[in-house]
């Protein structure tokens, strides 16, 4: 049977202001959606629907690790071994609340941190899963620039300041999203926002989070044409939507209960509901959140789930119409399956090339640093500089 899996596609130019077209697509690859920048459209990529051969061999729940018979392609098998040579000694971008942009579509992972006193280095670099019998690699997408510790004018490109990502970061299809996070060197958050276009690989500075400062969580909705920012560490429940279309802010607005520590959230696109999860609640560990796109608010609901750990990567599967939690520090060899009605819990034990142990020393989490290949059922990761990227095939 044809692999079946969730498209989306938008009518071009007019991203968040028309209803987006929702379809099923039975083996063929996905129509790219149709998102606005700085109002020019571009295309989304998206990955073929016929798994490669190295993913379509595995089984459900095996972690396959991307060296020795499925090294890359290009020769580049861990993140250390193509950072450009000015961050020599200076690449400690990963173990510290830092992580990717959480990508839910195409083969690309992408992987940027840094922050406070740990690391400057403000490169940002990929890992494509794309390939056949073998994966491509890594790529540098951007070097960065040594030296920088301060911010930059907004509406300029140039090199934003490296920081601890937490769950700051989202994946909009022709750009990566960076919202705030605690930055090099003092380690105090800030208020920047940073836009990463993928044609052109340059960093813009967009307008600032419209409070003091900000450290949390990232929602993209490229239907939609919005991000919904929640901030964890400053204000702690507070949020605020960013408009793709006008590169504006809308209301900085107030939760009803404080977020989890070291939070993370999945949106679910077909209700418009979401999960956020965290390492320890206050008043609960979870909650579920109604999101209205156009009128800007949220509605949160206490969940009772498990504490999975700090630095969990949380994702919304289509296909299984389920959340997929994997990656946090206690949780190194084990997926867990979320119902997104019930709540329950399902453990699956992974397989293979486990435990996808992490960097020792700080919080170690994975912090969105994953793609989702929905059309291959496949995650695509990475736990540390130094030993290679690795998938978890998905039944």
């Amino acid at each position: 049977m044809a692999t079946r899996r969730d498209f989306l596609m938008t009518s071009a130019g007019l991203v968040g202001a028309a209803a987006p077209l929702i379809g099923r697509s039975e083996g063929l690859p996905c129509p790219p959606a149709q998102i606005s920048v700085d109002s020019s459209n571009f295309s989304a990529a998206c990955e073929r629907s016929t798994a490669p051969a190295y993913i379509a061999s595995m089984v459900p729940y095996q972690v396959r690790a991307l060296a020795g018979t499925y090294a890359p392609t290009n020769g580049t098998s861990t993140l250390r071994a193509i950072m450009p040579s000015m961050w020599s000694g200076n690449d400690d971008v990963m173990r510290p609340w830092s992580g990717g942009a959480k990508s839910t579509a195409g083969s690309k992972m992408f992987v940027h941190g840094g922050g406070h006193s740990d690391s400057s280095n403000n490169s940002l670099t990929s890992f494509d899963f794309g390939g056949d019998a073998n994966p491509t690699g890594w790529t540098v997408e951007n070097a960065g620039q040594t030296g920088v510790s301060s911010d930059f004018s907004v509406g300029s490109t140039g090199y934003p300041i490296s920081v601890h990502t937490y769950d700051g970061m989202v994946d909009m299809g022709t750009a990566l999203f960076r919202f705030g996070g605690a930055s090099y060197p003092q380690g105090g958050f800030t208020p920047q926002a940073v836009r990463f276009d993928k044609s052109t690989r340059t960093w813009t500075r967009l307008p600032n989070w419209p409070a003091n400062a900000f450290g949390g969580m990232a929602l993209g909705n490229p239907a939609a044409g919005k991000i919904l920012i929640m901030d964890r560490w400053v204000s702690y429940n507070t949020y605020a939507f960013y408009r793709l279309s006008t590169n504006t802010w809308g209301t900085l607005k107030t939760a009803a209960e404080q977020w989890n520590n070291d939070g993370m959230v999945a949106l679910n696109p077909a209700n418009n509901t979401a999960l956020a999860i965290g390492n320890n609640g206050y008043s609960a560990n979870a909650f579920s959140l109604a999101i209205d796109w156009s009128a800007e608010t949220i509605t949160q609901t206490a969940r009772a789930v498990q504490v999975f750990g700090a630095g969990a990567s949380l994702l919304w599967d289509p296909t299984r119409r389920c959340y997929w939690c994997f990656g946090a520090v206690a949780n190194t060899g084990t997926l867990y399956q979320i119902d997104p009605t019930t709540f329950a819990v399902t453990s699956h034990a992974l397989t293979g090339d486990v435990p996808l142990t992490p960097e020792s020393g700080g919080p170690t989490g994975s912090f969105g640093r994953f793609v989702f290949m929905d059309g291959w059922r496949a995650i695509g990761s990475v736990a540390s500089r130094t030993s290679p990227a690795f998938v978890i095939k998905l039944p």
